[in-house]
């Protein structure tokens, strides 16, 4: 121990540089490469007060609403409706950004934003990113596309049933106008038979069961149009009014390293850095232990090292 310790006092310029330079290395990568998470969480408000039984267009009933809206906010960020209303706002709000880093972090939401469920009535949202100030403001026009996109999402899912039972009414009606038609043409045409319900003749029951039949899909078709619109503006505005923000965007952590994530590479570089200096410690120590000592160098390499001169004698006579 003492050899080491001698060593390392005659080369200690050397060795400080060698100490220094991953302890300085790691310091660079913690700060330099540090990433920073920004947070939110949302509020939703529980569908019941519009109504018992009410669900929101493209909700599970099985599901919380905080995860119904998690699960529609995990697919209206893959929309390019949402990627061009968050580059919207960042270029709005954060002009100072640049075009450049706006495109990068639209392309970054993908994989750097996470949505999560904390509760059955609160999301969370964090984004994550090398800067301080920029992973805020992403996550802060994140928010506001996002419930924009919600809303209209609720929109246009609640457009799209609405225009299904609409085409449903519409055929069924032509279809009773065309069935009250093909009746009456029979009635016309068999003046002397009774043409109601209580005919016991096999063509006057087809045509009257076809007109019930359309009757009841004009009724069904009708109440499911309703609904519809009902459902579709309630839905809307759930979203609309029902989601509020909890606690705004902010940083998880002030640190210089940020999350702590570039810590880990840069305890892994200091790891390594000491382990060479203290290999080149050892090596050092062995290499001065065998020239201070040629026996010891003889019995490791196996030959002599250290030959005996023998006395010269003079031709001379001297």
């Amino acid at each position: 121990m003492a050899r080491y310790a001698e060593v390392l006092f005659r080369h200690r310029i050397r060795f400080t540089s060698l100490f220094l330079i991953p302890v300085a290395l790691a310091a660079g990568i913690a700060v330099g490469l540090a990433s920073y998470r920004a947070t939110a969480s949302l509020s939703v408000a529980d569908p019941s007060s519009f109504g018992a039984t009410f669900v929101p267009v493209g909700w599970s009933a099985n599901a919380t609403p905080a995860q119904n809206v998690a699960d529609a906010a995990a697919l209206v960020v893959k929309t390019p409706a949402f990627s061009q209303a968050l580059s919207d706002g960042l270029s709005s709000s954060s002009p100072s950004l640049g075009s450049a880093n706006v495109q990068q972090a639209v392309t970054s939401i993908g994989s750097n934003l996470k949505i999560g469920v904390s509760g059955s009535h609160l999301v969370t949202l964090s984004y994550t990113c090398h800067t301080a100030a920029v992973c805020v403001q992403v996550l802060s026009a994140t928010v506001t596309a996002l419930h924009q996109q919600l809303i209209q999402s609720e929109r246009n899912q609640a457009e799209a049933t609405t225009a299904f039972w609409t085409a449903q009414l519409q055929d069924s009606q032509t279809n009773l106008t065309s069935a009250q038609a093909d009746l009456q043409k029979f009635a016309a045409a068999n003046r002397g038979m009774t043409v109601d319900s209580t005919s016991t003749d096999s063509r006057v029951v087809l045509l009257l069961d076809r007109v019930k039949q359309w009757q009841a899909k004009v009724v069904e078709a009708r109440d499911n149009l309703s609904l519809a619109q009902y459902t579709s503006s309630a839905s809307a505005r759930l979203m609309e009014i029902g989601t509020s923000v909890v606690t705004a965007p902010e940083l998880a952590t002030t640190s210089l390293a940020g999350d702590g994530s570039s810590a880990k590479f840069a305890a892994l570089v200091l790891a390594l850095g000491l382990a060479l200096g203290l290999a080149y410690l050892v090596a050092l120590t062995w290499v001065d232990k065998t020239a201070r000592d040629p026996r010891a160098l003889e019995h490791r390499l196996g030959v002599p090292v250290v030959a005996t001169i023998p006395k010269l004698v003079s031709s001379r006579g001297f």
